[in-house]
């Protein structure tokens, strides 16, 4: 009969006791990670909600890391999230998809298109969100204009020259609007708006990405406002010559 060990007994229990400290903390981690990323979506989502971005039921968030995507429920409330209401559903498309936004089709694309982008670029994919929104004046210039070129200082420095509108026959949970948002990635484009439906914005937070949905909805309202008074034209084509907001007006 082999004699007892007491050393590797007392080895194997130790690494038993540090292998579920291990899990326990591991656990602890994702919890914390959890609380966390919820605070952040409850944050944006009543910011979205309290600035008129969406109405109440509308709009909706994700967030990736480029092995799974958590996403807003289905029918939540953005305005007053509760823990609940962030799905996480698989990088790729599975059961767990319907309890999700019925745009998760454009998320999963444009994270799909993000990582393609990384991985050609070899560069390590991070955090990376997306914002939804209906904010008012962006869709309602989204049915006049094939794009949205902003006017104002704050909005050119942040969003560029122009915002593309997308043109699709189906507006939501649509193969059209994924495709097009694909390309937009893959042009290095952050932003577009679908015509009669909203922008889709991509930035490295949610916080980020309501920036880029914001100064939008700014330069679309100001747009509209200087269309009536009657000086569209002049204002914008000396913007257009390099002038500053400042010398414009």
């Amino acid at each position: 009969m082999a004699e007892f060990d007491f050393e590797q007994f007392k080895k194997d229990l130790l690494d038993g006791v540090g292998a579920a400290a291990d899990t326990v903390a591991s656990a602890a981690k994702g919890a914390s990670d959890g609380v966390l990323r919820f605070k952040h979506f409850n944050k944006t989502g009543r910011d979205l909600f309290l600035s008129g971005s969406v109405t109440s039921h509308g709009g909706n968030m994700s967030v990736s890391d480029g092995t799974g995507i958590w996403i807003s429920r289905t029918g939540s409330m953005l305005g007053r999230m509760t823990p609940g209401d962030v799905i996480r559903v698989d990088w790729s498309a599975s059961d767990k998809d319907k309890e999700a936004s019925q745009e998760l089709i454009v998320h999963r694309a444009i994270y799909h298109a993000l990582a393609r982008e990384n991985l050609m670029q070899g560069t390590a994919f991070g955090i990376k969100s997306i914002v939804h929104a209906h904010s008012t004046y962006t869709v309602f210039r989204s049915f006049l204009e094939d794009s949205i070129v902003p006017i104002d200082s704050e909005s050119i420095m942040i969003l560029g020259t122009a915002v593309p509108v997308l043109l699709v026959k189906r507006t939501i949970a649509s193969d059209e609007v994924a495709a097009a948002m694909d390309e937009l990635v893959r042009n290095g484009g952050r932003i577009a708006v679908v015509r009669g439906h909203g922008p889709f914005a991509i930035a490295d937070s949610l916080e980020e990405a309501f920036k880029l949905i914001s100064c939008l909805e700014q330069s679309a309202h100001l747009l509209t406002l200087i269309e009536q008074t009657g000086h569209k034209s002049d204002i914008c084509d000396a913007v257009f010559a390099q002038k500053t907001v400042g010398d414009v007006l």
